[in-house]
């Protein structure tokens, strides 16, 4: 197959438009469609929960408000993340027939010319667990991905740099402690381009970034690449998808019965913060806990216990006897220490 990929380099366009283009172009994909890259990124700040992520659990939409961004939900998969010019976004649009055979293929195959990007600036990046690009074990790239019709869509954008403040800002979380533990975590799990390339008087731009993907697709894919635009019909179908996409009933798809806020929040591979609770000696402790492959690395304990055993609360003797346990278990050693402090 030497059929040449279309290559949509748009720089920098309005925020709604970055999603609806995708999602349009994957509606009208057929056998006959050419397989497309939109090299973009939002002019302004906007933020985009996944398909399967109840809005209200994972955002605080007065928060959203009050900061002026808008949400969109998107038709793939992955988590809700904070967008704007400062990354450079890569959407590809297949039809299936025309990708390998697997998950791990298809995102092996169009994931690479990111990852050869990174590594051309000197950067040790690599693909992790399929479809999570790192370097040096921090996440420098978001990664979405699923079937839309006839199309297999991977997005995903390379962080020059990230606003990690208005990120924290706007989720719904079940305690402050869980809001402060998520912070700090994606300040440690998350890196950019700006902060690990020393940047001269003009820091390396989204627009260089976009030039050098345009370069590397064509030898990621084995493909020709070539520059192209929409039909007609993909602008009107881009138009219809700006509303959609806005719509009250698709931002709440997956609506839930209750306000509750989310649990369990992803900030990286194999790293994550966890809202959990426990009863003991009658009493109810919660647990907001920052774990890697599941061990806890960061605790943060409240409950009545904790203030009728002051000698523990004020040496943070729980907590740090927390550190290096298996998350399952943090209830028993809770347990053991309540009895024998």
């Amino acid at each position: 197959m030497n059929e040449p990929v279309r290559l949509l380099a748009l720089g920098a366009v309005s925020w709604i438009r970055t999603q609806a283009l995708y999602h349009a172009l994957a509606e009208l994909m057929t056998e006959d469609t050419p397989d497309t890259i939109i090299l973009t990124r939002p002019r302004e700040p906007y933020l985009c929960v996944g398909y399967h992520q109840p809005l209200d659990a994972v955002l605080d939409r007065a928060a959203c408000h009050a900061a002026g961004l808008p949400i969109v939900r998107r038709r793939v998969g992955g988590g809700t993340t904070y967008l704007d010019e400062n990354q450079q976004f890569y959407q590809c649009i297949f039809h299936h027939k025309r990708l390998p055979y697997g998950v791990d293929g298809v995102y092996a195959q169009l994931l690479s010319a990111p990852v050869a990007v990174l590594r051309k600036l000197g950067l040790p990046a690599d693909i992790r667990d399929g479809n999570e690009i790192e370097v040096d074990g921090r996440r420098i790239a978001g990664v979405g991905g699923g079937r839309i019709g006839e199309a297999v869509v991977v997005v995903g954008n390379i962080l020059l740099d990230f606003d990690y403040e208005i990120m924290a800002r706007v989720w719904h979380v079940p305690s402050e402690d869980f809001r402060r533990l998520a912070y700090e975590a994606m300040r440690r799990r998350i890196t950019t381009l700006w902060s690990l390339i020393p940047q001269p008087a003009s820091p390396i731009s989204a627009d260089e970034i976009q030039a050098r993907l345009a370069e590397a697709y064509p030898f990621a894919l084995h493909r020709p690449v070539a520059a192209g635009s929409l039909t007609e019909a993909e602008e009107a179908k881009a138009a219809v998808m700006e509303v959609r996409l806005l719509s009250e009933e698709w931002l709440h798809l997956h609506a839930q019965d209750t306000d509750e806020s989310m649990r369990k929040l992803k900030i990286s591979l194999d790293a994550f913060v966890h809202a959990e609770k426990a009863c003991v000696n009658g009493t109810v402790i919660g647990g907001t806990f920052f774990a890697r492959n599941d061990v806890i690395e960061q605790a943060l304990l409240t409950g009545d216990l904790l203030e009728e055993n002051r000698h523990l609360l004020e040496n943070r003797l729980i907590e740090n006897r927390l550190i290096g346990v298996p998350l399952k278990h943090w209830r028993e050693v809770v347990e053991q220490l309540a009895a024998n402090p």
